[in-house]
């Protein structure tokens, strides 16, 4: 499936009119975080950008969708450990190269360069999630120079620690626009890999650790809100299995605000809970793929979702409103979909996130002013 003429080019003016003022700017006194899905620079994709040496064009045109959030988040699927190959050797730095052995973008085995650090946090991505199933393609030493790299350039990562601070938590405090949030991301499984150096935060085989930090967080006179970004579910399956749902409920009750998913691939449902204490979350389980080269719509369709913060009565965080815009990777480039856009993508979107809260490109955030 191509895209039209007309939306490719009214997708170049959107990007390169919106890239600027990032953040909802909600008068009220509300904030709006963002999500993308995964990111695989797959084999394919790796190719395309290896003469520019920058991996933007890859995900410009989906740029203004990250501005319209206070804070952005996405979840990177591989290490971007300089000089670490396959075994998990420090083999030393051997440039901006593709060599299916220190970068890697194919063969269940990932690594990229950690340009691709840079270039998102250039993109206005906040925060990345290195919890999932490929944190551990390059070892520890991957997992090490991947924390060190984003360190380095003032990007901040979740879900991974250094094999040198076995005590470091698994959290990240963010201050935005007045709220103090802290992010803590989980994986399901590290594709068989042992974490011998318990860098990765497991979401169910140590799941009471995450939730004792959930409550830990939350009780924290400096924390407004708990987000958990789990990576987990059925790959290719657009239903929640039955350890996503009871998880999910039982990280909100308790004291997360929201549970955003991703893993699967595609898109699963999100929805609205209501905890023990009166407080309302949100529990998206699959954001699906932000950036990959995987075949067919339900693949090729992902969404950006934003979760619209505000205080209750009792001076609680709560979710107030979610919304969506979705996108599509056509070719070597991720879109946002407009209502004028592929019909087979919103189609897709819709079949998972329905249409009420569906946002155009361009359009801002219901009730703040951007």
């Amino acid at each position: 499936m191509r895209l039209n003429k007309a939306f490719l080019i009214a997708s170049l003016l959107f990007a390169t009119s919106a890239h600027a003022n990032k953040g909802a700017n909600c008068a009220d006194g509300s904030v709006v975080l963002g999500f993308a899905g995964d990111i695989l620079v797959h084999d394919a994709l790796y190719k395309n950008i290896l003469p520019k040496q920058n991996f933007t064009s890859l995900w410009s045109k989906a740029i203004p969708l990250f501005n319209k959030a206070d804070y952005m988040t996405v979840n990177l699927e591989g290490p971007a450990a300089v000089g670490i190959d396959k075994a998990g050797r420090d083999v030393g730095d051997q440039g901006f190269t593709y060599d299916l052995n220190v970068y890697s973008g194919t063969n269940f085995s990932f690594n990229f360069h950690p340009q691709i650090l840079r270039d998102l946090k250039s993109s206005n991505i906040d925060l990345i999630s290195t919890a999932n199933n490929h944190s551990l393609d390059r070892q520890w030493r991957g997992v090490d120079r991947t924390i060190e790299a984003a360190k380095n350039i003032g990007l901040s990562t979740v879900g991974t620690r250094p094999s040198y601070a076995p005590n470091e938590s698994f959290y990240h405090l963010a201050d935005v626009r007045g709220y103090r949030m802290a992010f803590v991301a989980c994986t399901e499984a590290t594709n068989g890999i042992a974490d011998t150096k318990s860098q990765v935060l497991s979401c169910y085989g140590k799941s009471q650790q995450v939730e004792t930090l959930i409550r830990q967080l939350r009780a924290r006179g400096d924390v407004d809100g708990v987000i958990v970004l789990p990576h987990w579910g059925v790959e290719y399956s657009h239903k929640p299995d039955k350890s996503q749902t009871a998880y999910a409920k039982r990280f909100l009750e308790a004291g997360a605000v929201a549970v955003v998913g991703s893993h699967p691939h595609v898109l699963q449902p999100w929805e609205s809970y209501r905890t023990s204490d009166g407080r309302l979350t949100m529990i998206v389980y699959s954001l699906g793929n932000f950036l990959a080269f995987q075949a067919g719509v339900e693949k090729k369709t992902g969404a950006v979702v934003y979760l619209h913060l505000g205080r209750d009565v009792q001076g609680r965080t709560q979710v107030l409103t979610s919304y969506y815009t979705p996108t599509y990777r056509d070719g070597y480039t991720v879109y946002p979909i407009s209502s004028k856009g592929s019909k087979d993508a919103l189609k897709e979107a819709a079949r998972h996130l329905g249409t009420q809260n569906r946002l155009e490109p361009d359009q801002k955030i219901p009730h703040c002013n951007q």
